[in-house]
Parts: C-alpha cells; structure tokens; sequence
C-alpha cells in the first residue's frame, strides 16, 4: 500500500488484537492487486451488552485505488437475538470486499486486452 493502513474504531475500546486481524486482512489484498494505494477501515459497536442489549458491530472499510475506491459498509445484523462475534463480521465485510477486488481487477484486465486488440 502507497499510504500506511488506518484504522478507526468508534464507540467500542481499541483492541490490539482485533486491530492485527483487520491489518493482516489488508494486506491479503495486495496478493490481489498490489497497486493499492490505500484502506481505511472503520469499527462501530452499536448496543450497550452492558445494559443486557446486543453488541451490534459495523464496518466500513474504504479500498483506494489508481482512479477508483471500493467501499463496504457492513451493517450489524439485524437479528436481535445475535450477540456478534467482532473477527466474524469483519472478515465478512472483508470477504465482500475481496469479492469487489477480484471484480475490479478482472475488469481492468479485460479492458486492457481489449486495448490492446483494437491496436493490432
């Protein structure tokens, strides 16, 4: 990644060891295209389990890329009776997020070849 990985937690205590897991998530993208540029991702807790509610988790995670951005917006559950699990919804948002990679560089790959076929 061109700038350094960021991360952002909101209304929830930062966590070393969630944060190690989001950060080696990122970097499993660069197998996929090693041109990123940059991630920002962001931890939201929604609920007090304190006060007997559900610990809703949200991510968001914004991908920069040469000319485009992905982003994902992982919503808590809407299952009220689901107490979340933090590393599980993260490596959802992130499992969607590699499906947005996967389609991005497939389409800059096609349309590379087809540049290439209208020059010939």
């Amino acid at each position: 990644m061109q700038t350094p990985f960021r991360l952002t937690f909101r209304n929830v205590a930062h966590s070393d060891a969630l944060a190690t897991h989001l950060e080696q998530r990122a970097q499993k993208l660069e197998h996929l295209y090693p041109g990123i540029i940059s991630c920002h991702v962001v931890v939201e807790l929604h609920g007090h389990h304190q006060l007997g509610h559900d610990e809703r988790y949200h991510f968001s995670i914004n991908l920069g890329l040469p000319g485009r951005e992905l982003v994902v917006n992982h919503p808590p559950s809407s299952d009220k009776g689901v107490l979340e699990n933090a590393y599980r919804r993260a490596d959802d948002a992130f499992d969607e997020l590699e499906r947005q990679l996967e389609d991005w560089v497939t389409r800059q790959r096609q349309h590379r070849h087809d540049a290439l076929a209208t020059q010939r």
